[in-house]
């Protein structure tokens, strides 16, 4: 109620403009209704893998070879304008961005089957020249809406190259070996949801949630802001 209050008193002595049109917002969020109306919500897709559907179902990859996570939710398709926030806040450093999906997005991750949130690690040197994980940010926000607790527990040991326009393969191949857990008595018998911001072809999703379930997750989940279609 006084968190409410606040924000309510904020935007009316400073009136929020739209992140993306610019028009005033006449409330606390800084998208106007239209913008957000419009934005690629995620509509039918995959129970396991999200992955856009033109029916609710299970996707034949999944049915082939089933992931090591038992789910994922995701709130919007990898599109425009959704690609364009996201790109701004993982590659520069736009925390009102990431703070607009994070508020935007925790609706559809509520109520989170899960008592711990794992955020998907960055290499540290990589941390370092960002200044952040976009990833532990959007755990942030999620615990502090849930209270949930957050257990950075998962490390990147080797600073791959990036993942982005490398094939589902040649994902897998980068990240052989490049994660550790660090605490595995924190997850034993737990259910945790693993916290990304974008799946693709899911091979990193899969990799850590197998670490996971070989440690004694008791159920893995994925939960990200945007499916790739």
């Amino acid at each position: 109620m006084v968190n409410s209050s606040i924000k309510h008193l904020s935007y009316k002595l400073f009136p929020a403009n739209c992140q993306l049109c610019l028009a005033p917002t006449r409330r606390s969020l800084e998208i106007c209704r239209h913008c957000e109306q419009d934005l690629p919500w995620l509509g039918p897709h995959c129970l396991r893998c999200a992955l856009p559907l033109a029916r609710q179902g299970v996707c034949g990859h999944c049915l082939k070879k089933p992931p090591h996570f038992e789910s994922c939710t995701a709130t919007w398709e990898y599109t425009f304008p959704i690609d364009t926030l996201i790109s701004r806040f993982k590659y520069h450093g736009d925390r009102a961005a990431g703070a607009l999906l994070n508020e935007l997005a925790y609706p559809r991750m509520a109520p989170l089957n899960a008592e711990l949130l794992v955020p998907v690690p960055m290499h540290w040197w990589r941390r370092l020249r960002r200044g952040y994980n976009q990833t532990a940010d959007i755990a942030a926000h999620w615990s502090a809406a849930s209270g949930i607790p957050v257990a950075d527990i998962l490390r990147r040991r080797k600073a791959t190259p990036p993942q982005q326009g490398l094939s589902a393969s040649a994902r897998r191949k980068n990240l052989a070996g490049a994660f550790v857990l660090t605490r595995p008595e924190a997850i034993k018998g737990r259910r945790v949801a693993l916290v990304d911001d974008v799946l693709t072809t899911g091979a990193t999703a899969n990799i850590l949630a197998a670490i996971l379930r070989r440690a004694g997750a008791s159920h893995v989940a994925v939960c990200c802001l945007a499916r790739t279609p």
